[in-house]
């Protein structure tokens, strides 16, 4: 029977990476380097992770709450919520490490492959079955691709975030009220 994985360990691998992409991006990050700096053998660090590339992608992951929003029977509730979990609050360090991920997509596309298949698309995933709920519910235009729905709602966050503009609590409210204002169905009085 296996022993079970030390979560001190795991959190000194998890701060090792971040400090490490931050520090020197995926491709001057190695093993070697994240075992030294968590202080760790590098066979606990494959215990935990496949290579690199996936280490890496469940590090950013981490920076993120988990998403999984209830079924409140209240489609704008539960989209709200999911705002809530969806976008990190410090949108330009999170931001800033994906940038540097894609930025190595060049040389590494396994990096941006892991980050879409365990991060993102899961997370969009999610996003877009509540879209899709809401317009079965009949509270979400069916005339919407729930796809565009969806990229109405993040496109804006990361259009602040690159231009240096706020995207605290008071402007996330507001956006996303503004969102649900262009998606919302209308119903005849």
């Amino acid at each position: 029977m296996a022993r079970p994985l030390d979560p001190d360990v795991d959190h000194a691998i998890a701060t090792a990476t971040l400090a490490l992409l931050a520090q020197r991006g995926f491709a001057g990050m190695s093993m070697d380097a994240i075992a030294a700096s968590a202080g760790v053998g590098k066979p606990a660090i494959y215990r935990r992770f496949r290579d690199k590339a996936e280490l890496a992608a469940a590090v950013v992951a981490g920076q993120l709450p988990e998403l999984d929003p209830p079924d409140l029977g209240d489609t704008r509730a539960e989209l709200w919520e999911a705002v809530g979990q969806a976008f990190p609050a410090d949108g330009p360090a999170y931001v800033s490490l994906i940038g540097g991920l894609i930025a190595e997509h060049q040389r590494h596309p396994e990096l941006i492959e892991a980050f879409r298949r365990s991060v993102l698309l899961p997370r969009r995933a999610i996003t877009q079955a509540l879209i899709e709920r809401g317009q079965q519910r009949g509270d979400v235009r069916t005339d919407l691709d729930a796809q565009a729905a969806l990229d109405l709602l993040a496109g804006p966050f990361l259009a602040r975030v690159f231009a240096g503009l706020d995207t605290g609590p008071r402007w996330r409210k507001r956006a996303f009220a503004t969102w649900w204002d262009i998606v919302k169905e209308r119903h005849d009085p």
